[in-house]
C-alpha cells in the first residue's frame, strides 16, 4: 500500500469515516497500528486545539465589541 493511500485509511478513520480498499468492498474497521493510532491521535488533537483556539478569539473579539473588557 501507498504512504499515501496509507495516510488517508488513517485521515478516514479519524474522522470516523472508514472506507474499502476499493468502491465494491465493505469498509471494515481491522486492528491498527500503534503508529498509526498515534498519528490519529494527533490528527484529532491538532484538531480539537485549532476548534477551542477559534471559538477564544471568537470570544475575545466579540467581547472587545461588547466593551466587556
Amino acid at each position: 500500500m501507498s504512504e499515501q493511500r496509507n495516510w488517508i485509511k488513517i485521515w478516514a478513520r479519524t474522522v470516523g469515516m472508514p472506507i474499502g480498499e476499493t468502491d465494491q468492498d465493505a469498509p471494515t474497521n481491522p486492528a491498527i497500528s500503534k503508529k498509526d493510532v498515534k498519528k490519529a491521535l494527533a490528527f484529532r488533537t491538532f484538531w480539537i486545539a485549532l476548534h477551542v483556539f477559534t471559538c477564544g478569539m471568537i470570544i475575545a473579539g466579540n467581547g472587545k465589541t461588547l466593551g466587556l473588557w
